[in-house]
């Protein structure tokens, strides 16, 4: 389950996500992107939360995979962004640009997954 390719998978998975959920920000807020996209933190935190695609797609069948991953990375995103880090934007706001976050984490993921490297 846990193989090397499918930890350097999910850790791309991880990265892209977190691009892709700066730049969700930065549609919705105005935010500058660089500084989200550069953020070591972030980064670390989306690698790990992504690492629970591996366990998610290798027990699960198809469709069922992708939609428990991306409802999975979601709440980790943002629970963790309200409860830990004491985000104050909205929840509308929070599961918008996580939803980003896990969409794009879910989609590399997985067709990563199915394609021989």
């Amino acid at each position: 389950m846990f193989t090397l390719r499918n930890i350097i998978l999910a850790a791309i998975a991880g990265i892209l996500g977190c691009i892709a959920n700066s730049f969700a920000i930065t549609l919705m807020a105005g935010a500058d992107p660089i500084p989200l996209i550069l953020s070591a933190g972030r980064q670390f935190w989306s690698i790990v939360f992504a690492m629970a695609l591996v366990p998610i797609f290798a027990r699960m069948p198809g469709i069922m995979a992708w939609i428990v991953g991306f409802l999975v990375l979601n709440a980790l995103a943002s629970l963790s962004a309200v409860y830990i880090w004491g985000a104050g934007a909205p929840w509308s706001f929070i599961l918008t640009v996580n939803g980003a976050y896990a969409l794009v984490a879910v989609l590399v993921f997985a067709l990563g997954r199915s394609k021989d490297l």
